[in-house]
């Protein structure tokens, strides 16, 4: 069995394909109903879809092909993944799944440019690439979302950080396959891949199965390069120090392309995160888990010494071995499946707006349609920021939370100065999690203090909060959520454009901000300039 296929695939049969197959799966989910379905069927079904990905992630095509023609029919896979997410009951996540498959054969496919020339015209073709993004982004982040919703909040979801191969390798890099790739080995990696990628009960996602983390094998610090053996995943030469054999998937990728300035010469590269929100809805769901789990064993203790016939004393000496329940000052309060919503669709005819005149209310109505809004989604705040044009044609931040557009005058406009800003994020919050919740009391704010006396002292703060050397991805992530405010909180950072990581009377260090998610960069800079040009 080869991931090749026989089968012609072209930009017109893999929609078709993809159509016929949501059919097949949605007869299979009708006719069982809640019972399970046939293991044999479904795993028939998913093969067919694996082996269609992998065969259109190698598929190129013709160079002429429109860049739209190109994403529909990546698009169309989504029909078949929502499909088997109606299949009882592990359906949710055998399509959460497949949406990670897809998304690695997304990010390995070179059937789209990753060279744009820097000008107004690669605006529209690189939308295309962000929205697809996105709607690989949401797509997992609803089924993840169901999963935690219906269970019983102690889902770890420790399948989303594993490796999801949807291709031999890479024309330029060396890997066992390509040595033999008629052989044995190449056959039975080819069959263990299939394996993992049918994979349909939770029980089922083990080590033993292919589903497993990051597994990396270093070669001893001392002695000659061979005193290891070569693993038969090694995937890049053999005259390594470490062995990378697997990865943590596509949900700690990121969709790097290239931007053409012909007139100076120069390349720049830039990066789109894959699956960045629902890689944090997996980090939030652990940070409450760990302390739901907390909260478990210290109801289980309690009631076992209830029991029992020590004394009061020696009970509550026995408690005090116990962790500590360390709950998040602002997930705990949140219902982590509803705050995480998609992306506002944009760009649609508005059936509303075509029917309204040409008053003042009515220009307002049309101004702030949703259609022509920008969403941006605060990582460390979990909601969504709306931004409307405004007179100067520019736009401005929208007081509503979860703004549905269509005003009618002008009152939606927040003034953001710097107060301003701080007490309409406070009143987001207290709407959300009840009287008294600021910025400051869930850890947004600036530190105290901001500003240190020596430059030794900054620099041990900003290696301690901000630079991770470890290759333990947990040290990292909780750097990655530490940069979202610097050490001057989060209005800071949101009016400046900058996160300030340190200061002293020598001077200060600032990096780039990563508080923001929007549909595109273009998105994220008009946002960024609205902020900046409220305040100044």
């Amino acid at each position: 069995m080869d991931i090749s296929s026989t089968a012609k695939i072209s930009f017109n049969s893999v929609p078709e394909d993809n159509q016929a197959l949501a059919a097949e799966i949605q007869a299979l989910a009708r006719d069982n109903g809640s019972k399970d379905p046939s293991e044999t069927q479904l795993k028939s079904l998913l093969k067919r879809l694996y082996g269609r990905m992998c065969d259109f992630c190698g598929y190129r095509g013709k160079a002429a092909t429109p860049d739209a023609k190109i994403i529909a029919a990546w698009e169309s896979f989504f029909e078949p993944i929502k499909a088997l997410a109606q299949v009882k009951p592990h359906g949710h996540m055998i399509a959460a799944r497949m949406i990670l498959y897809l998304a690695s054969a997304f990010l390995n496919s070179s059937q789209l440019s990753r060279s744009l020339p820097m000008s107004n015209a690669s605006f529209k073709p690189m939308a295309l690439r962000c929205h697809f993004l996105i709607a690989l982004d949401d797509t997992l982040l609803s089924y993840l979302a169901h999963i935690w919703s219906h269970g019983n909040k102690h889902e770890t979801f420790s399948w989303v950080f594993t490796d999801y191969p949807v291709y031999s390798c890479r024309s330029n890099v060396c890997c066992a396959d390509d040595f033999n790739p008629g052989g044995a080995l190449h056959e039975q990696r080819t069959i263990d891949r299939f394996k993992a990628a049918c994979v349909t009960r939770p029980s089922d996602l083990t080590p033993e199965n292919g589903i497993r983390s990051r597994w990396e094998q270093s070669r001893p610090a001392e002695g000659r390069l061979d005193d290891i053996p070569e693993h038969p995943d090694l995937s890049r030469p053999a005259y390594v120090h470490t062995q990378c054999i697997a990865s943590d998937g596509p949900a700690r990728e990121t969709y790097s392309y290239d931007v053409v300035d012909e007139d100076r010469g120069k390349t720049h590269w830039r990066g789109r995160l894959m699956l960045r929100r629902s890689r944090q809805f997996v980090l939030d769901a652990r940070k409450m888990v760990k302390a739901n789990l907390a909260k478990e064993g210290r109801r289980l203790a309690e009631r076992a010494l209830a029991r029992s016939p020590l004394p009061v004393e020696l009970q509550v000496e026995v408690l005090s071995y116990l962790e500590d329940i360390q709950e998040h000052p602002y997930l705990s309060k949140l219902d982590l499946a509803a705050v995480y919503k998609p992306f506002p669709e944009t760009g649609k005819k508005c059936l509303e707006c075509a029917i309204r005149g040409n008053k003042t209310a009515d220009k307002m109505f049309k101004t702030t349609c949703p259609q022509k809004s920008v969403a941006i989604w605060s990582l460390p705040l979990r909601m969504f920021h709306t931004f409307h044009r405004n007179k100067q044609g520019g736009l401005s931040l929208c007081i509503h939370s979860d703004c549905n557009g269509h005003h009618h005058d002008a009152s939606w406009s927040l003034g953001t100065t710097a107060v301003r800003l701080e007490d309409h994020l406070n009143g987001l919050l207290q709407g959300r999690c009840g009287p008294g919740v600021t910025l400051k009391s869930i850890g947004l704010g600036p530190l105290d203090p901001v500003r240190l006396p020596t430059v030794q002292e900054d620099s041990q703060r900003i290696e301690r909060l901000f630079q991770s050397f470890s290759r333990r991805y947990e040290k990292k992530d909780m750097n990655d959520e530490n940069l979202w405010i610097g050490i001057s909180g989060l209005v800071d950072v949101m009016l400046h454009e900058r996160v300030l990581l340190g200061l002293n009377p020598s001077g200060q260090t600032t990096t780039g901000i990563n508080w923001m998610l929007g549909r595109t960069r273009q998105d994220e800079q008009r946002a960024c300039l609205a902020l900046k040009q409220g305040h100044s």
